[in-house]
């Protein structure tokens, strides 16, 4: 009779802690469009001279946090053609490789993300990084941006680098990487 007594809570324990894992993850954004998965069919372009390495895909470092990314040295544009989703977040992290950081001549980069479709062009983000003169900027820099004005809507998702503070022009050292960039949609 004992036993029984002990089964019955526990069981009713368990059953409850199942039941909150199961609200949580039914509850938890779910990625839509993996946009580093779809790099491959971007559409990319670049000032960087014919030559030397523009693009990449690699895993970066920055601050102890591992993330798979996207290499896109300034002057650079990425763009994916999407339908945006119901209820969807664009999520990235952006920022500049450590290995530039304590370069001579390294003047950090511009990051721009916009979205262009049937309304026009709309620029969602804008943010300078210079982790040589400010040490605040040696970490990712993490951005949500609410997509839901374009939902049901083919757009095009731009991701663009650009030298220093513009007009700049010095590209030492702009080891410019957009981490895990994803469309979320739906909790």
């Amino acid at each position: 009779m004992r036993n029984r007594t002990l089964f019955v809570p526990a069981a009713i324990l368990a059953l409850v802690a199942g039941a909150i894992v199961w609200v949580r993850l039914g509850m938890s954004p779910r990625v839509v469009i993996d946009l580093g998965a779809a790099f491959p069919r971007a559409e990319k372009r670049t000032t960087v001279p014919q030559g030397e390495q523009a693009f990449n895909l690699e895993a970066v470092r920055i601050g102890g946090i591992l993330k798979r990314s996207i290499l896109a040295k300034p002057a650079s544009r990425i763009t994916w053609e999407v339908t945006v989703p119901e209820a969807a977040m664009l999520e990235t992290a952006f920022g500049l490789r450590e290995d530039s950081w304590d370069r001579p001549g390294a003047d950090g980069a511009q990051f721009r993300i916009a979205v262009s479709g049937g309304s026009g062009y709309d620029e969602l983000m804008r943010q300078y990084v210079n982790p040589s003169a400010s040490r605040s900027d040696r970490k990712w820099q993490t951005v949500s941006l609410d997509l839901s004005p374009y939902a049901g809507l083919p757009v095009q998702i731009i991701f663009s680098t650009d030298p220093g503070l513009p007009p700049g022009t010095n590209t030492a050292f702009d080891f410019c990487v957009w981490g895990e960039p994803r469309i979320i949609g739906g909790r």
